[in-house]
């Protein structure tokens, strides 16, 4: 077996506690969410396929693993058939300064599912083109089912048409300018008209984002996979509490109804074939009714007596405690965490003695870790654990 991989696979988690981007070595190291997958599968994903909507936020203090549940949903859902989008606003990303900037963050984030893998490239454009698969009349068959989607604005409408006809063979530029149009691209001025004008046989009008049609277009992008015959899409939002409390508190005012009236979306059914997985630190809920009653009022759930929350992994706003069955304050939780580290230390070379020793190693740190109450202790633990399998053989 080839062990570049899984040495990789050790590489990252040892630098950083959390499983390559991909998607499928977080599902096979995931512990303790087996029924919350299988419930989101089994229920989420056919409902969502069949025109529905669904939004889920996930909390949970820094480290805990939202993060690596967010990359395990978005393998499933490619397994499934569903584009993905995965919106990381570590990197300073504010998606909800505007529904202009929401709709070109998840635009340029868009990925089609191709038996389970990426596509090669991002973006709207490329969820158009995987449908292509260079299959004779699959143009033709794609524009008659977006002409006849009425719940594409007329504009955006024509502009997939345009798209997916040029895809299929004309020139790089039109197909470019096109491409930019369809993705908000700032950093490309193209002006329909001009464009209409060059190109009478294009359908009429085409459009361009802007503050007036942002809603309509942010609607729209979200249910276009589904018109397109995907099973639907599933975007997934990691660390956004960074970015939505920078500023004043007029900002942060601004951030926070922006994403209220994205949620509102959903919750109408206007969105079909949608889902949004938001993964957040639970001082959002704190940071909301301070500044948005309104949101606040929609994600938070209401006390019970005792204080303690009564589970409900079905709910809006849920901790990723509830969603894992053992958890981080049980030994086994991490154990089975070591024991996963371990099978990747073996596909990597280590000797069957080696990975025994690793494993009996960390059954004595897993139980200092089940005791501890600090954050992170889940993402160290990891990094420890995997530090050591990746160590040369001497250093175990």
């Amino acid at each position: 077996m080839n062990s570049a991989r899984p040495r990789q696979i050790l590489a990252t988690l040892a630098a950083t506690g959390v499983p390559p981007s991909d998607g499928a070595a977080a599902a096979r190291l995931s512990v303790g969410t087996d029924d919350a997958l299988a419930r989101i599968e089994d229920e989420t994903f056919p409902f969502v396929a069949s025109g529905g909507a669904d939004i889920q936020f996930i909390y949970a203090p820094y480290g805990r693993g939202k993060t690596h549940f967010l990359r395990t949903l978005g393998h499933l859902s490619r397994e499934r058939g569903f584009v993905t989008a995965n919106i990381d606003c570590r990197d300073g990303d504010s998606p909800f300064a505007s529904l202009v900037e929401t709709y070109r963050a998840i635009a340029r984030a868009m990925s089609p599912p191709v038996e389970g893998q990426y596509f090669s490239g991002v973006g709207i454009g490329r969820v158009i083109e995987a449908r292509l698969n260079g299959e004779s009349g699959a143009a033709e068959r794609l524009v008659e089912s977006v002409r006849s989607a009425t719940s594409l604005p007329p504009d955006y409408r024509n502009l997939i048409r345009s798209h997916a006809t040029v895809a299929a063979g004309e020139s790089d530029e039109l197909y470019a300018d096109l491409d930019a149009l369809l993705g908000a691209v700032s950093t490309r001025r193209v002006a329909p008209g001009r464009l209409s004008r060059q190109h009478p046989r294009l359908p009429r009008p085409l459009g361009k984002l802007a503050r007036r049609n942002a809603g309509f277009w942010l609607r729209a992008l979200l249910t276009t996979p589904l018109v397109l015959g995907y099973a639907g899409i599933v975007v997934l939002f990691d660390e956004t509490e960074t970015v939505l409390s920078r500023g004043g508190p007029k900002r942060i005012q601004t951030r926070l109804s922006h994403l209220r009236t994205f949620i509102d979306y959903l919750a109408i059914g206007a969105v079909p074939g949608c889902a949004i997985y938001y993964a957040t630190a639970e001082d959002f809920v704190e940071t909301t009714g301070q500044y948005l009653g309104a949101l606040a009022q929609r994600v938070e759930r209401l006390r019970v007596v005792p204080p303690e929350r009564a589970p409900n992994p079905r709910a809006v706003w849920v901790d990723l405690d509830e969603l894992t069955d053992p958890g981080p304050r049980d030994v086994r939780f991490f154990r089975a965490i070591a024991e996963r580290i371990g099978d990747v230390g073996r596909e990597a070379g280590m000797s069957p003695d080696h990975v025994q020793k690793l494993i009996d190693w960390a059954e004595l740190l897993a139980i200092e870790y089940a005791e501890r109450i600090d954050e992170g202790n889940v993402r160290e633990f990891v990094k420890r654990v995997a530090a050591q399998a990746a160590a040369p053989p001497e250093g175990r």
